[in-house]
């Protein structure tokens, strides 16, 4: 009896870890809850939890496939030590083999190009996923060959238009510790740029090719108004707080970018309002027309004629540095006419970037 609810105790201590477990920490904490004889030795303790881990791993038939009734996962460690954890997917009645293929590039382009941003654990719970998917288009035989799979994942790529900018690295041990929190509503502390803040998560914005983590110091009234953005490749250190997180129930994260929190403002401390932009473009320049037609700055935009030679693009928008480039960009093709401040911006950061090679 006693053997039995070792066992079962092995199994249950598995169920709660997401990372794999060496003999040690599993003869540990069978020690810690009174399992193991205290008198005994490490080494005979350590055999006892072998014993047990390869009974429940079950019977290994000639071609070193075990039963494994239990779904337990194991991998190798140093020399010949063994890590063990339970198969977060031995309950999922699914069968692979009649994965459709669609949802097999699916998974496929998430292993790709998201990878990175998930977190480790979603990782590690997707791979079954992600190699079931790899497996159906490459041997299928309605599916692509392997050869065109592995252009059909060379052939879908995420750009950034523009001066191209490396990515900030980040410790993806702190994305993990943000997402956790996240998910379990709890405050988040860190040390960021020699400060120590506690906050309110609300959530993780990635503007490429920076990632930042959206929220509310601890004391202040918990609102969008009040939230602040971290870039989470500038925390130093960060840990989970035992206290709950306020997350406003009107909260989402897609309407705070909407309204252009997270922009660059060309005025930072005064105007974040919106303004009425009239721009004149030359008609004759049918390709861009045809872009900014497809292509609108705003959901308000329009495009009309303005006189015989110049059409003019209405739309609502704010002083951002983002605005500030586009319009430069277009050169002297186009003219803003309204509003007279954005004119102003255009016309102060052309004569210092003149004066820089006068």
């Amino acid at each position: 009896m006693k053997t039995f609810l070792r066992r079962l105790a092995i199994l249950e201590y598995l169920r709660t870890t997401k990372e794999h477990l060496t003999t040690e920490q599993i003869a540990l904490f069978l020690s810690n809850e009174g399992y193991l004889n205290d008198l005994a030795h490490e080494r005979t303790n350590a055999r006892s939890v072998q014993r047990d881990l390869k009974f429940l791993l079950g019977e290994v038939d000639e071609e070193g496939d075990a039963d494994n009734e239990f779904g337990l996962d194991v991998v190798k460690g140093e020399g010949r030590s063994l890590h063990w954890k339970l198969d977060p997917y031995r309950g999922l009645s699914y069968d692979f083999e009649k994965m459709p293929q669609n949802m097999a590039i699916a998974f496929a382009m998430t292993q790709k190009h998201l990878s990175d941003l998930l977190p480790r654990n979603t990782q590690q719970e997707l791979q079954r996923l992600f190699s079931a998917a790899e497996h159906k288009l490459a041997h299928s035989e309605k599916a692509l060959s392997s050869k065109n799979f592995s252009r059909l994942k060379d052939s879908i790529e995420f750009y950034q238009r523009g001066q191209t900018l490396q990515s900030a690295d980040f410790d993806m041990d702190h994305m993990d510790i943000i997402y956790r929190a996240i998910v379990n509503k709890k405050q988040l502390s860190f040390e960021y740029r020699s400060k120590r803040y506690t906050v309110h998560p609300l959530g993780v914005a990635i503007l490429l090719p920076k990632i930042y983590l959206v929220a509310v110091k601890s004391g202040d009234q918990v609102s969008t108004a009040n939230c602040r953005n971290f870039l989470i490749h500038k925390i130093d250190s960060i840990w989970a707080e035992n206290k709950n997180s306020v997350v406003p129930e009107d909260f989402k994260l897609s309407e705070y970018l909407r309204q252009g929190n997270m922009e660059v403002y060309v005025d930072r401390n005064d105007d974040k309002d919106v303004h009425s932009l009239e721009l004149l473009i030359d008609s004759n320049q049918s390709r861009l027309i045809e872009d900014v037609t497809e292509t609108p700055i705003s959901k308000d935009q329009t495009i009309t004629m303005y006189d015989s030679e110049r059409v003019v693009l209405r739309a609502r928008v704010r002083r951002t540095v983002q605005l500030r480039t586009w319009l430069l960009s277009l050169g002297p093709v186009c003219e803003v006419k309204e509003p007279s401040v954005i004119r102003d911006d255009l016309k102060a950061f052309l004569q210092s970037t003149l004066g820089k090679y006068s």
